[in-house]
């Protein structure tokens, strides 16, 4: 029978299909009865002109921006797909007919080094894996498998493709016949396959799964298993025993196994989880590496400290020259330093200026000229924080870096890139590192204590950028897991905002019943007490003296 190929257009797609042939072959070359959306040839003079229409269908396909292939009729497959052989446009070709694909077909895919996605009924699952591995083209099959195994159904096999690239499977419940017959042949067709978890545990599916494993000489797989509701001496002697007898399979294979512990387990039996052996070994790994970090670091941050206090008599230097020379009570000056574990507090001469006494304006000045992303100075009464503040277009250039733009792991004391140290949002966000010696942030732990918070003295912190002088009160502080919660500083309602303020003051060491409303404008310094948790603390603006602006930050 003699037919034509139509050759039309939809969106990205290129749709061929079989047609009746109504029109003389050698009339369908003329250009004013072609249309570019609507292309018919027929077989024969695509035979005879094959160079030629191959050429202009690869430039449809450019100028159309096509990267679909819709092929709708199996009898011509294997002449639409020699002519766009060579077309690196098409990543994806859709077979519409319900057949299988064979092998001629099979071999002109595998001719074409610009496919990615295969769309079709079906196809052998050998040639599946051929496609995969020396191709690397994704193959989605429509057929589904006809299955009445729960196996199968649980984790969603419905087509060869399913079967062939599914990465992890789940075991919940005792095979079947139906169950074991289907897993043995999903093993068996399978080619990506690298986890099986076992909700409810048997000995008799755990030696199933690893029996499959080795004869369908299968790697790079973890078993897991969940330990609630599983019985643990019978996984622990069952996986041990597996271990010794296939231990040299395991080994070049990458066989591992790994049990799922709930978190009641963990909280009780955090001990038992682990073997002794590789236990010692870490333990004994850990010591000596965090020996030898110790000592590295312990001389680094000898070096760091070192400049950052150099820095600091720079800095303190700027402030004795802006201090107005009042008659200054040395009492005033000196810190309460407490002990953490005894609650106990000492009184220390402070080296520090108060910045009651301090202009402000001079300082920033005279700072500028050595940072230039200088936006501020934070004080804290009896604690070492008295330090200019920096901002920087990201939070992370000052995590290691001093005062003088220098590397230093001790960092500075900076203030959140998001906010606007002019204009102050609703959450001025201020961070410093919690460092042992005491300097940056290293006292916010003693503010954590009741002796210190309880000093309504120490309530006060001030904040001063180039165009205010202001006082907070802490109204919250707290120790916190990590977290990112309280740092927000942009709220879409005054709900909003409250509902934030109200957390604060709910998760506070001390209830200090400061009054807060949508209006409130809060500070919060915030420092890592350890890798996981956070020093927090809040302050409400309460004072807040506009000073004439005399000092731009250099640009």
């Amino acid at each position: 029978m003699n037919y034509n190929i139509d050759f039309k257009i939809s969106t990205n797609t290129l749709i061929v299909s079989k047609v009746k042939k109504d029109v003389d072959y050698k009339s369908l070359n003329n250009t004013n009865i072609i249309d570019i959306k609507d292309l018919k040839f027929s077989k024969p003079y695509i035979e005879e002109n094959f160079e030629l229409v191959s050429n202009f269908i690869n430039l449809v396909i450019l100028k159309g921006n096509i990267t679909k292939l819709q092929i709708n009729n199996f009898e011509i497959a294997s002449t639409v797909l020699k002519l766009i052989n060579e077309c690196s446009y098409i990543k994806t070709i859709i077979f519409k007919p319900d057949k299988t694909i064979n092998l001629d077909i099979f071999l002109l895919l595998s001719d074409n080094n610009y496919i990615e996605e295969i769309e079709c009924f079906e196809i052998p699952a050998y040639l599946v894996e051929r496609l995969d591995m020396n191709k690397n083209i994704k193959v989605k099959i429509r057929n589904n498998i006809n299955t009445s195994s729960k196996f199968m159904i649980i984790n969603e096999l419905m087509s060869y493709s399913d079967i062939y690239y599914k990465k992890y499977i789940v075991i919940s419940h005792e095979f079947d016949s139906k169950d074991l017959e289907e897993f043995k042949m999903f093993m068996n067709l399978n080619s990506k396959l690298r986890v099986i978890k076992i909700v409810s545990y048997s000995n008799e599916i755990l030696t199933t799964i690893v029996n499959e494993i080795i004869e369908n000489k299968k790697g790079n797989i973890t078993i897991e298993t969940n330990e609630k509701n599983n019985d643990l001496n019978s996984i622990y002697n069952s996986v041990n025993y597996l271990k010794k007898t296939y231990h040299k399979y395991f080994e070049e294979n990458n066989i591992r196994f790994r049990l799922n512990y709930s978190k009641e387990y963990k909280r009780v039996n955090f001990i038992k989880q682990i073997n002794f052996k590789m236990f010692t070994s870490i333990i004994l790994f850990i010591i000596i590496l965090s020996s030898l970090i110790v000592v590295i670091n312990s001389y680094q941050q000898y070096k760091d400290q070192n400049k950052i206090e150099s820095e600091l008599i720079d800095i303190e230097s700027i402030l004795k020259e802006s201090e107005e020379y009042l008659d200054i009570d040395d009492s005033e000056s000196d810190v309460d330093y407490i002990d953490i574990d005894s609650e106990t507090t000492t009184k220390k001469k402070s080296n520090y200026i108060s910045s009651y006494y301090t202009n402000f304006d001079q300082v920033f000045e005279n700072l500028l000229k050595i940072n230039n992303d200088t936006v501020g100075w934070v004080q804290v009464n009896n604690t070492k924080i008295n330090y200019p503040v920096v901002q920087a277009e990201t939070n992370s250039y000052y995590l290691n870096r001093d005062y003088y733009k220098k590397k230093n792991s001790m960092g500075w004391i900076f203030m959140d890139y998001r906010n606007d140290p002019e204009n102050l949002d609703r959450n001025t966000i201020i961070y410093g590192h919690n460092i042992k010696q005491g300097i940056m942030f290293g006292t916010i732990k003693n503010m954590m204590n009741k002796n210190w918070y309880n000093n309504t003295s120490n309530q006060i912190i001030t904040f001063n950028t180039q165009t205010k002088n202001m006082k907070w009160q802490i109204f919250s502080l707290y120790q916190i897991n990590e977290t990112e919660d309280y740092l927000k500083n942009e709220f879409v309602s005054d709900e909003e905002y409250m509902n934030f303020l109200n957390m604060l003051v709910a998760r506070s060491k001390k209830n200090f019943n400061v009054p807060l409303n949508a209006n409130s404008k809060i500070l919060t310094l915030s420092t890592c007490f350890s890798h996981t948790t956070r020093h927090v603390v809040h302050a409400v603006l309460i004072e807040d003296t506009e000073e004439e602006i005399t000092n731009k930050k250099n640009s």
